[in-house]
């Protein structure tokens, strides 16, 4: 019966396992992609993780119908790992998944792999012909015995000299590498063999091709077999156990303080004028002291209130300031730049997409979410983009339509320092609430 609260079941341990995997990956923001019932792989990016659901944001869209099942293919730990959950819903590029009920192994490793660090410089050149056909130049992810992963910098036609683009369709798995030549591996000297194509998946902005080597090279690669041996074990034969992070509860930061509501300003009551009086002779008037002469005003004269705002240090603050406008492209938008910077402010960015948004995510000293872009919005924008700049302290800003209770405890949760109830006035006390997040005012 509705009066009687039914107790929240607590998650098996297969589902304590999914979740301690899943909830890792989300906070060290782990490769992952989405894969659809018949195989198209999207990549993405894990939003919230909890014990019923697992929200993402996709970069594509996923082909799916509610109730099929769904893969998530994701590397943590050294691993390639693998979790299947229903589709519950796609709304634009926002995937909600039923938790998997367990997580596998997806290894393609046949022996253990030494994983390198950028900053040992090894790197490789790969040729699928000495005269023509396709070249790669690119750092060494991983290497084992068998094979290597090759994180490409650079493709070209060997034949030209000319750049290449590199998208998946640039190589076919099999293909055959004539000449791979392996450089500035830790303790190995120059290594030349042979190789074909296993995978090839998009990197980022780059690509990562999967080699392996050609057989009966054992003697040329024993260097390879040391530096293995001296940093990976045994490939495991099951998903290793892994405990849950204890969810330790967070001190109130200035950016964590309760969530205020900027809602608009009541009009003002009006004032009903004075009758006229009747004439009367003047006076000789006392001349008044000439006021010295202000700096033309540089806001729209529909803001007279904010035109000569701030001291010579606050105008200099604003200058090095970078805000990022994530809003669709229409008048509202045109209207918050140019008061943006006639305010002051001389780096304002603006993202009408999630490509845009994340290309600009660097450097930025505030974060303004006003709808969102065209693939994720609102809310779940907003916790995207907390999870992007989680240990920079960046301030979030997002404006609502209309704002309540759960919207209040979802900011609060993703990270928003400030919820705003639209339409908001572009006036001075919205620019002394950005200064305030700022830390200039």
């Amino acid at each position: 019966m509705a009066m009687f609260g039914m107790k929240k079941a607590k998650p098996s341990e297969g589902a304590e396992l999914v979740l301690a995997y899943l909830e890792d990956a989300q906070r060290v923001r782990a490769t992952l992609f989405a894969i659809d019932p018949k195989g198209r792989e999207i990549t993405a990016n894990l939003v919230t993780v909890t014990e019923e659901k697992v929200t993402l944001a996709t970069q594509g869209r996923v082909m799916a119908e509610k109730g099929e099942p769904v893969r998530l293919l994701f590397y943590l730990d050294g691993l390639r790992l693998q979790a299947t959950g229903k589709l519950i819903e796609i709304k634009n590029s926002t995937l909600l998944l039923e938790l998997p009920g367990s997580i596998q192994l997806a290894e393609r490793r046949k022996r253990p792999r030494a994983r390198l660090n950028q900053r040992e410089g090894a790197t490789a050149i790969a040729l699928t012909g000495l005269f023509e056909g396709i070249g790669l130049t690119g750092t060494i992810d991983n290497i084992s015995e068998g094979g290597m992963c090759l994180r490409v910098g650079r493709a070209m036609n060997v034949k030209t000299q000319g750049p290449m683009h590199m998208a998946p369709n640039l190589l076919s798995v099999g293909e055959v590498f004539m000449v791979i030549k392996l450089s500035k591996l830790p303790k190995c000297p120059l290594i030349e063999l042979g190789g074909l194509a296993t995978f090839v998946t998009p990197d980022g902005g780059g690509l990562s091709v999967g080699i392996a080597f050609e057989a009966g090279k054992d003697s040329v690669l024993s260097p390879v077999k040391s530096l293995v041996a001296s940093r990976a074990s045994a490939i495991p034969t099951t998903v290793p156990p892994k405990v849950r992070r204890p969810q330790e509860p967070k001190p109130v930061a200035p950016a964590e303080a309760p969530i205020e509501l900027a809602t608009p300003r009541p009009p003002a009551p009006k004032v009903a004028e004075p009758a006229p009086a009747a004439p009367v002779t003047p006076e000789p008037a006392v001349p008044a002291p000439v006021p010295a002469a202000q700096p033309a005003a540089s806001i729209p004269v529909e803001h007279p209130e904010v035109s000569a705002r701030g001291s010579a240090l606050l105008r200099m603050k604003k200058r090095t300031r970078i805000i990022l406008l994530a809003m669709p492209e229409g008048p509202d938008r045109d209207a918050l730049v140019a008061c943006l910077i006639l305010d002051g402010y001389g780096k304002v960015r603006v993202a009408g997409t999630l490509t845009e948004l994340l290309a600009y995510l660097e450097d930025i000293h505030l974060v303004f979410v006003d709808e969102g872009v065209a693939e994720l919005q609102g809310l779940a924008l907003a916790s995207f983009i907390h999870q992007q700049l989680e240990d920079e302290g960046v301030p979030i800003l997002l404006a609502e339509t209309s704002v309540d209770a759960e919207l209040v405890l979802g900011a609060r949760e993703s990270g928003v320092a400030q919820v705003l109830v639209k339409p908001y006035e572009l006036d001075a006390e919205f620019l002394h609430m950005l200064e305030g997040h700022l830390g200039i005012s």
